[in-house]
């Protein structure tokens, strides 16, 4: 009985919390509601601004779009990239000549970039976030977020490259050379202004060692060195030239 009883004075105060929460909500404006939303956001409450904003977001308020917006940025800060994409597609489609348009276009590409999984498994958010991108660019080549768009595209780039390359590691690991160097070419082709295509090279360079193609071998390790690789990168491709002497 004395369980019974606590258990039901708890549960009184946490309806009463959530009542007495509600009602002060009722007593403020749009503005100060959604400020206060912003408060919790900056202060790492994210799933409160949440609950708070859901006060706004499908009314006919002027604060609607700042709202659906401000959650979109409290799921992504929450890692829930996918729920933040729904609410910037809302925002996007519902709110066409808002000012927020713009930021919402370019965050949608975040959300997907940040929902894809690693490399090895499948990229469909990877490319996703890559038309997200263009889209952003192509509508806004002069916006201050131009430079940030081009770097996530050159992420999510690096990712479907390094997918490729696994792919190609896998068939040299396993002695399948022809199929290693379908997937570089591949790299090459699609990929050419990423690490991993450098990395591709590296990979091929071995494969031609083995065959004893050391012309071959030599040339690609040298356009890996001038190409300014990172340390490690340089650090195989000179292991290997000096095998070449």
């Amino acid at each position: 009985m004395k369980v019974r009883i606590t258990f039901t004075f708890l549960l009184m105060i946490i309806l009463l919390g959530c009542a007495g929460q509600k009602e002060s909500l009722a007593q403020l404006d749009d503005e100060q509601v959604y400020k206060r939303a912003e408060a919790y956001y900056q202060d790492g409450k994210y799933q409160k601004a949440i609950t708070t904003l859901n006060e706004l977001r499908y009314t006919p308020s002027v604060w609607a779009d700042d709202a659906h917006l401000l959650t979109a940025k409290a799921y992504i800060a929450d890692d829930e990239p996918i729920l933040a994409a729904s609410e910037l597609k809302w925002l996007i489609k519902q709110y066409s000549q808002s000012k927020l348009v713009q930021e919402a276009s370019f965050l949608l590409a975040e959300a997907y970039r940040l929902a894809a999984p690693k490399p090895q498994l499948d990229q469909e958010y990877t490319k996703k976030a890559i038309q997200a991108y263009n889209d952003f660019l192509d509508l806004y080549p002069m916006s201050e977020l131009a430079d940030s768009a081009k770097y996530g595209k050159q992420l999510c780039l690096e990712k479907l490259a390094h997918k490729q390359y696994l792919s190609a590691e896998l068939y040299y690991k396993i002695n399948q050379d022809s199929s290693a160097v379908v997937y570089i070419n591949d790299i090459r082709e699609k990929y050419p202004n990423t690490l991993w295509r450098l990395w591709s090279d590296l990979l091929e360079a071995k494969i031609r060692l083995d065959q004893n193609n050391q012309q071959r071998a030599r040339i690609l390790l040298n356009q890996i060195l001038v190409s300014n690789p990172d340390n490690k990168l340089e650090k195989k491709a000179r292991d290997l030239l000096k095998e070449l002497e």
